[in-house]
């Protein structure tokens, strides 16, 4: 069964975040995965005032990419030609996967957004925090190229702005705050926090959440998408147990096009009907079945 973890980087700008995913991009031993993906926000982002896009715009463009990865890892596809910074183990038998999401996520909502994706494809999410002082930031970035400093109003404004993850909050439990980069003292608890959320089962930072809270998520997920989750499970699970030899992108390709055309059956006969909870799953677990 594939496994994805996908864990958010925080931080101020110069705080250490990229340092640290590429010191993680050598760890895929120790770690025990197939691939770690650092997606590095700045490779994408344009924030010159002569930006063809709107900084939003751009980050939901991001975002796209990483759900398109998501999904190609899941189905054994292609994955999106942006992804580039990739490190990969010998470990074919591994179906675990890291996916590091490099950026400031200054604000709580940005990175609830990433847990609402995690949630609804099935994978883990976690954060890091890179607590670095604002006069340790500020320095860095000094040292930084013309092309690559950020203004220093924009760096104390994101300071000001910085809301620290809260692990009172079901979501943001697993998280962990690094107060510096010295891979020496903080390495092995770094690969630790990974490795304990690798062991995570998928969805467990839902399920983890209170009765009532977790029933509102289920509420709100329409039955088309709880049977496309059911679906991708499922096509995980069948690509897994491919005998050896067996051409797993064109198996990966043929199920992705039968879940599509599962989930038009599905809109086309149940679209618009109540079903009873009762039977509910057995509804699901017939469209699911198809796949065999």
């Amino acid at each position: 069964m594939r496994r994805i973890c996908l864990v958010a980087l925080i931080g101020l700008p110069a705080a250490g975040k990229s340092s640290l995913c590429s010191w993680l991009l050598g760890q895929q031993a120790a770690l025990r995965v197939r691939h770690i993906v650092h997606l590095c926000y700045d490779d994408f982002l344009d924030a010159t005032p002569s930006a063809d896009l709107a900084y939003k715009e751009q980050r939901g463009r991001i975002f796209k990419v990483i759900e398109k990865l998501i999904s190609a890892i899941q189905e054994d596809t292609d994955w999106p030609p942006q992804v580039r910074r990739i490190s990969s183990s010998g470990d074919y038998n591994s179906g675990r996967h890291l996916i590091l999401c490099d950026d400031n996520f200054y604000y709580r909502s940005m990175r609830y957004k990433l847990y609402q994706l995690c949630r609804d494809s099935g994978c883990i999410f976690g954060q890091i925090y890179m607590a670095s002082s604002l006069d340790s930031c500020l320095q860095a970035n000094s040292l930084r190229s013309d092309a690559t400093r950020v203004p220093v109003d924009v760096v104390r404004q994101m300071n000001e702005r910085l809301e620290v993850p809260d692990t009172s909050e079901a979501w943001e439990r697993n998280s962990l705050t690094l107060n510096g980069l010295d891979m020496d003292t903080t390495g092995s608890a770094l690969l630790a926090f990974i490795a304990s959320l690798l062991d995570l089962p998928a969805m467990e930072t839902t399920l983890d959440l209170p009765p009532a809270v977790a029933r509102g998520l289920r509420q709100d997920q329409s039955l088309v998408h709880r049977l496309d989750l059911l679906l991708r499970t499922r096509i995980g699970a069948l690509l897994d147990g491919l005998r050896q030899g067996e051409d797993k992108r064109l198996a990966g390709q043929t199920l992705n096009s039968r879940r599509k055309d599962i989930l038009t059956k599905f809109r086309t006969e149940i679209g618009g009907k109540q079903i009873d909870g009762d039977v509910e799953g057995d509804a699901l677990d017939y469209y699911v079945n198809l796949l065999n």
